[in-house]
């Protein structure tokens, strides 16, 4: 092969993939419409880190779906409430304390569709997994953040 090819080869593989990033990236709709995110306030630290979100509001009865996604999971949780998880691609989102589910096992949904019910004064833990491994999706979700000037 010679140089000329060797490298128009080498140039499309690097374009591809780069092409192939930028369309792989994902952008995540706020579970609630007048909500936001905070960081879990626990009385011990993991190590490391662990990687959720604990999503609020005080307006917001409706939790959404963050992306276009098929329901993987809806069980019921011991306190009454419901986990539903749901996937996209290879992401898996975790929405742990929805009080009345919407959806079942196999359902499609659009991105902002509602999943489930939300009491204003609770919580929903929020978590992301690319395949089995934890995501911080803080930099992806599109939510209000305590430190955030929207």
């Amino acid at each position: 092969m010679n140089k000329l090819k060797f490298l128009l080869l080498i140039s499309s593989s690097i374009f591809y993939q780069q092409l192939f990033a930028q369309t792989d990236s994902i952008h995540l709709v706020c579970p609630f419409e007048n909500g936001s995110g905070r960081e879990p306030k626990e009385a011990y630290t993991w190590d490391p880190p662990d990687k959720k979100i604990i999503m609020v509001t005080k307006m917001d009865t409706l939790i959404r779906s963050c992306v276009n996604a098929t329901v993987s999971n809806v069980n019921p949780t011991e306190d009454g409430r419901f986990e539903v998880v749901i996937y996209f691609k290879q992401y898996y989102f975790w929405y742990y304390g929805v009080a009345k589910s919407f959806v079942k096992r196999g359902d499609l949904l659009k991105a902002g569709q509602p999943l489930g019910m939300y009491i204003p004064g609770t919580e929903i833990e929020f978590r992301m997994f690319n395949k089995e491994e934890p995501i911080d999706p803080r930099n992806l979700l599109d939510c209000k953040m305590p430190n955030d000037e929207k």
